[in-house]
């Protein structure tokens, strides 16, 4: 039987991507518009990631982020549980970048992609997936929404969603060595028992999670970065992949190195980041710390 969040959720996936747009541009607009952490959490990480820009464009840089975040929230039913057809529709724009996965699976010892929270990036799993079966590592939710989590990230393409767990990692590491591909969100702020280490990110001490750094140099899996760009309107999505730098599956330098090919990413496209999120709450023994 199906609850009344998968009802709501399926009928707003049927929307059309100007309707879906139009919505999150009204609520991009409400964050703009009225005071809210969400403004004032990205207002504080564009002045301290970004200082050597002026402040007229980290302001536009501000809203287009905002109204980004919102659209983000806005597309996800369509993303999960609207058109098949239409969702392969917007994976079949760029074939010179799905060629680079191609390659890179190619090589037989997996592929690793890293998804930051940027542009449409629920969309990005399903663009990876027409080259292979992709397992990706997912923060379970409670109750009802979890299932429909899960549902809507496998709906339609060989993705197998996975727990961060000791069970999930697991799971990456049996995917890579059958060949397969796995997909991260490299860009959060994970818990110190998961396995972290501090490294710079726009030159601010990180914690970073350092799973991407073990798995590369225990399977030799070349690694990239996907970032699902969002076009204006109805225009659909734009996709860029990126290739990590050799030194991502070093023990030590890996983590730094992939925040530096996070940072790389975002200054690419840095209104369509998420810059609300609370990345920098962990801080080095003795720091103050970063939110009021």
């Amino acid at each position: 039987m199906r609850t009344f969040l998968e009802i709501v959720m399926r009928l707003l996936g049927g929307m059309p991507l100007a309707i879906a747009r139009l919505v999150g541009w009204l609520l991009g607009l409400v964050l703009i518009a009225i005071p809210n952490k969400f403004r004032k959490i990205s207002d504080l990480h564009l002045a301290r990631c970004l200082p050597q820009t002026t402040p007229e464009s980290r302001r536009k840089i501000l809203r287009d982020s905002l109204f980004a975040s919102a659209n983000a929230v806005t597309e996800a039913p369509a993303i999960w549980f609207g058109s098949l057809r239409r969702r392969k529709r917007w994976i079949n724009t760029s074939p010179d970048q799905l060629a680079k996965i191609r390659q890179a699976h190619a090589s037989g010892r997996g592929v690793i992609l890293l998804t930051p929270h940027q542009g449409a990036w629920e969309l990005a799993s399903f663009f990876c997936a027409q080259v292979a079966a992709l397992t990706v590592l997912y923060k379970p939710q409670k109750g009802h929404a979890d299932a429909l989590l899960r549902s809507g990230r496998a709906r339609g393409a060989e993705v197998t969603p996975v727990p961060t767990s000791g069970k999930g990692v697991k799971a990456l590491l049996t995917a890579l060595k059958a060949g397969e591909m796995v997909g991260i969100l490299p860009d959060h702020d994970p818990p110190e028992a998961s396995g972290t280490l501090f490294a710079p990110m726009f030159g601010i001490q990180t914690n970073t999670m350092d799973l991407v750094a073990k798995l590369a140099a225990r399977t030799g899996a070349p690694v990239l970065y996907v970032v699902a760009e969002r076009l204006p309107w109805t225009q659909g999505f734009r996709f860029h992949v990126l290739e990590a730098s050799a030194e991502i599956a070093d023990p030590l330098r890996g983590p730094a190195a992939m925040n530096a090919g996070i940072e790389q990413c975002i200054r690419m496209l840095p209104g369509q980041y998420w810059w609300s999120y609370r990345r920098f709450r962990r801080r080095p023994q003795g720091e103050p710390a970063f939110y009021d």
